[in-house]
């Protein structure tokens, strides 16, 4: 039954995405790129008060991306009872597809089919908040799509909660599911050498097949979400999901760790919170080829974002944090940079690093970064500045300093590699 549900989902990603966000919501997104630290509290205290402050807000947690449902739940639960939540005002919903192996009394394997529970539902649909945990999202869409594509019980419940203007968060899986076009799995490098895949059918993806892209829940209207951005690299598995997925938008978004896109749909903008921060891809003006069947991709314009800074779908305008002031007005770091920072570098480079990079030197000089696919390919990423690019920043001693970085270009490029003893034998 997993099977089919897994590939009615993947076939039906073709159809209609527009479907499943007809109307706007008026609730609010609190999107977490995984990671979430306890002492969060710009994140928390943000996701509380969206769901009506600490004396009156009802969380149900989702624990159906889960490999530990129970372990998931109780952990949250707790954290919430420390911001000052009562603890009889968390709910677990018990849908998952995995036993945890803590619970000797209860196998959460048996909430396989959950999701079709019509009091868990109505229990859900009672609360103000719900939040999605961490894990794997195939298993979330699983559980929460009925084999024939259909919404599940406790996915309408979740739905209805939005739509009356409650918060839905969720941290790493709980992130991917967000939005209507979903990254299932892979990794930058597989994704850049072996495309999309749309069509696996089975359990556990293997990370090296290239990017699996899939149907999302939705509830996020205005572009791809992907998460544990900086730390584990997935720029380029966001870049070739949303160079394939144009009809469904040209916007990307990957969200760092222990930080949170934050959704207001009255609004129709984005905010960040919390320790790093959300980078916004545009593929609108992406230019395409292909070498070697390897994708030569030009000009994905690149905003970075950090706490305090909005960017409205309105305007498309980024607006910093108050009290940030321009990267012009600081005085320029002499640090020496490397283009290629391989395994015995101390100092190894990130996409995040190179945007900052950018953002404080001259306009004419672009940064870059090689990382080999094999003995003599590999990719280059290439950053550089437009006349309208700017950079601004704020001193911070919690998690560093905080930049935002606007209307820059990326291009992947794929490159010879080759390496030559500089001793004669």
């Amino acid at each position: 039954m997993n099977l089919l549900r897994f590939s009615f989902v993947v076939s039906l990603f073709f159809l209609t995405i527009e479907s499943i966000c007809q109307t706007q919501p008026a609730g609010n997104l609190v999107i977490v790129g995984g990671g979430l630290e306890a002492d969060n509290k710009s994140v928390y205290q943000q996701l509380i008060t969206f769901a009506g402050g600490a004396e009156n807000a009802k969380f149900a947690v989702v624990p159906s991306a889960s490999g530990v449902p129970m372990q998931s739940y109780v952990s949250f639960r707790n954290i919430l009872i420390s911001y000052g939540l009562k603890p009889e005002n968390i709910f677990l919903i018990k849908v998952a597809l995995v036993d945890d192996d803590s619970t000797s009394d209860v196998n959460e394997s048996e909430w396989k089919n959950g999701g079709s529970d019509i009091q868990q539902a109505s229990l859900l649909s009672k609360c103000s908040a719900v939040w999605f945990t961490g894990g794997d999202q195939i298993r979330t869409m699983k559980t929460l799509y009925l084999p024939d594509g259909s919404q599940t019980p406790v996915l309408k419940a979740v739905w209805d909660v939005y739509r009356l203007g409650g918060v839905i968060g969720g941290t790493s899986a709980g992130a991917a599911i967000m939005s209507g076009v979903m990254i299932g799995g892979g990794t930058s490098l597989a994704a850049l050498k072996n495309g999309m895949i749309t069509n696996y059918q089975g359990d556990d993806f293997p990370e090296d097949q290239g990017v699996l892209v899939t149907k999302g829940l939705g509830f996020f209207p205005h572009g791809i979400v992907d998460q544990h951005f900086n730390a584990r690299a997935r720029f380029g598995r966001l870049t070739v999901a949303l160079v394939n997925n144009k009809q469904q938008g040209s916007l990307g978004f990957g969200v760092d760790e222990n930080t949170a896109l934050i959704y207001n749909g009255k609004q129709n903008k984005i905010y960040v919170a919390g320790a790093a921060g959300v980078t916004i891809f545009d593929a609108s003006g992406v230019r395409i080829s292909y070498v070697q069947k390897l994708p030569f991709i030009e000009n994905i314009a690149v905003n970075y974002l950090s706490e305090g800074d909005s960017y409205s779908f309105a305007t498309g305008i980024v607006t910093p944090a108050k009290g940030k002031i321009s990267t012009s007005e600081r005085e320029p770091k002499n640090d020496s940079y490397s283009g290629q920072d391989g395994i015995l570098s101390p100092y190894k480079k990130t996409l995040r690093d190179l945007i900052v990079k950018l953002a404080e030197v001259s306009l004419k000089d672009p940064v870059s970064d090689v990382t080999g696919l094999g003995p003599e390919t590999g990719f280059q990423i290439t950053l550089r500045k437009t006349k309208s690019s700017e950079g601004f920043y704020a001193e911070k001693q919690h998690y560093g300093d905080r930049y935002t970085v606007k209307n820059i270009l990326m291009d992947i490029t794929p490159v010879h590699i080759s390496a030559t003893p500089i001793i004669n034998k």
